[in-house]
């Protein structure tokens, strides 16, 4: 099973310190709100932090009011199998279009069943399309 749809992730600048991650989460998490997927990363004292919730209009509201600077970004997000070369067969697609991917991150379960991946292209319809054919 390979379901792909344009949604939008949440992404973040801050600063690198300890604990910005796990205040970030706490907010989201406080209101009950599930992340999908999530990524961080940083270089020296900027950390970037990429994510997508199930309610991604609130998530940004509760974080605006603590003044985090947040933004959208348009992505394809991926539903597939949880099994051994469910992934390589969509970059493989991918490939196969000349498309070129921008950022690739993703969350499953040790033992789930379904694998949810985020894909930014230049061109994220033709990316869909890709998937989907």
């Amino acid at each position: 099973m390979i379901n792909a749809i344009l949604d939008t992730q949440l992404v973040m600048t801050v600063n690198n310190k300890v604990g910005t991650l796990a205040e970030i989460t706490n907010v989201i998490s406080a209101s009950q709100i599930n992340l999908i997927a999530i990524s961080a990363s940083a270089v020296e004292n900027i950390g970037h932090i990429y994510f997508v919730t199930e309610n991604n209009a609130e998530a940004k509201r509760l974080l605006k009011l603590r003044k985090y600077d947040i933004r959208e970004e348009k992505v394809v997000l991926v539903t597939l199998d949880h099994k051994p070369g469910a992934l390589q067969g969509v970059t493989t697609k991918i490939a196969q279009a000349g498309i070129d991917l921008t950022l690739l991150y993703g969350s499953v379960e040790k033992e789930g069943i379904i694998s949810r991946v985020v894909m930014i292209a230049e061109d994220n319809k033709a990316l869909l399309l890709a998937i989907r054919t």
